[in-house]
This record gives C-alpha cells, structure tokens and sequence, in this order.
C-alpha cells in the first residue's frame, strides 16, 4: 500500500491524503448516525496489526441516541471503506450530558484499549468513575473481534475478570481520558 493519512472529522467523516492531497473521496462517512455536537462526534478510528490481511479496522463515534460507540468495518480498497461491511461491538450508554465521552482507541497488539469519559457535566454527579459496574469513566481493554456468538471478547488477564466489576475495564476512576499512550521498550508491541 502507498502511504497515506487518514483524517477524522467530528462530523463523522474520515478522508484520506496520499502525498498531502485528498483522494477526492472519503474513506468512510458516517455522517447520518454520528451525532457532532459539542465534545460528540467521530472520536477515533483504529487498525489492528492484522488489517493488510483481514481488512478490517474499528469507528468509535457518539451515535444519534448519544451513547458511545465502536463498530468494525472492513476496506473495499486502500481509499474506501465497505459501508455494508458494518458490525457494531460494542453501545455504552451515555448520560444526557454532550461531554466526556472519551475519544481515543489504540490496538496493542491484538487487543483494543479505548478511554470512555465518565458521562458529563461538573464532577461527575453519579459517581462513574469510581462505579466498577458501569463503563463510563474508563479505559476498557476487550478483543474487538467476534466470536463464540458474542461481539467481542474479554481478556482473561483483565483485572476485574472473576472479581466485582465490569470484566470490560483495564483501568478506572477517570474524568475524560480523550487521548492515552502506551510508554513501551523498544521494539515491543
């Protein structure tokens, strides 16, 4: 593949540039079932290790209903998604509030890690971030891919897999983790 940039736009569209110029296209629009107001939009994109072979790659968005989202999709070519190809993974309800809805999602190796905010509004009213059953105000590690009739699947190595808490959730108590990074050795990943 040649290289080229994928640029999110909150609207719900994501274009592509090769060499600085847009293809004339987008990749993806997801314009009619994104919900942009304010801090909502289309949050991020992401693509696993496998996506040469597989095709596949992940939309996290703030849907119409205002809960937040991540469905796959599969590429019809290097420029443009399958729009059929959609599959939703993962809805998580969201409060009225159009803030803290989190944003970034980041694959290590093949397990996807995505920041949820903690749902709004000024220190967060109904406890969230500190609420181990709810995932809101959280950074959850799942395998975005299906199987076993399920849309995605749980790590076992969680750290609340067999304890009280949502099996979903690597890390919580956090206001609006919109951006994270992982500080590896080098040539791990």
């Amino acid at each position: 593949f040649p290289k080229l940039l994928f640029v999110v736009e909150q609207p719900g569209r994501v274009e592509v540039l090769r060499g600085g110029r847009s293809v004339g296209h987008p990749f993806l629009d997801l314009s009619g079932t994104v919900a942009d107001e304010g801090e909502r939009g289309l949050l991020s994109i992401a693509f696993p290790p496998d996506y040469r072979q597989s095709k596949r790659f992940y939309a996290y968005y703030v849907n119409r209903a205002g809960n937040i989202r991540i469905d796959e999709f599969k590429r019809r070519s290097a420029t443009q998604a399958n729009g059929g190809s959609q599959r939703q993974v993962i809805e998580i309800p969201h409060p009225v509030y159009a803030n803290h809805n989190g944003g970034q999602m980041q694959f290590l190796g093949n397990l996807l890690y995505f920041g949820t905010g903690d749902g709004g509004s000024s220190g967060d009213p109904p406890n969230n971030a500190q609420n181990k059953s709810v995932l809101l105000g959280k950074l959850l590690r799942i395998d975005p891919r299906a199987g076993g009739g399920q849309p995605y699947s749980i790590p076992a190595d969680n750290p609340f897999v067999g304890k009280p808490g949502r099996d979903e959730i690597y890390s919580y108590g956090l206001r609006n983790p919109f951006r994270f990074s992982f500080d590896l050795p080098s040539g791990k990943q």
